[in-house]
């Protein structure tokens, strides 16, 4: 049988973590300043910038359902450890 340990202090930093490099990549906005850029593409350029930023919003929903997945997990977690802390071996073995 496997033993699986959930440690929540640490499992909360890597928690913490994510969601701090998370807000940082949702932050991230490009722009282009198109007054000093000699392109003969440059609205193509403009659109592929404006799909960059477009997909970087779409990572930030994505990256907030991870962030919001691994509370739920830890929350989970520590509720069923909490039960099975309550009860004796053969109410856990045989219910």
């Amino acid at each position: 049988m496997a033993e699986v340990f959930l440690n929540p202090e640490k499992f909360q930093k890597q928690i913490d973590s994510f969601e701090s490099s998370a807000n940082t990549i949702k932050a991230l906005k490009y722009s282009v300043d198109s007054q000093s850029a000699r392109l003969q593409s440059l609205d193509r350029f403009i659109e592929c910038i404006n799909e960059l930023n477009d997909t970087i919003v779409l990572l930030g929903k994505l990256l907030d359902l991870d962030t919001n997945s691994m509370k739920l997990i830890k929350a989970k977690w520590m509720n069923t450890d909490s039960d099975i802390a309550t009860k004796s071996l053969k109410e856990v073995l045989f219910g």
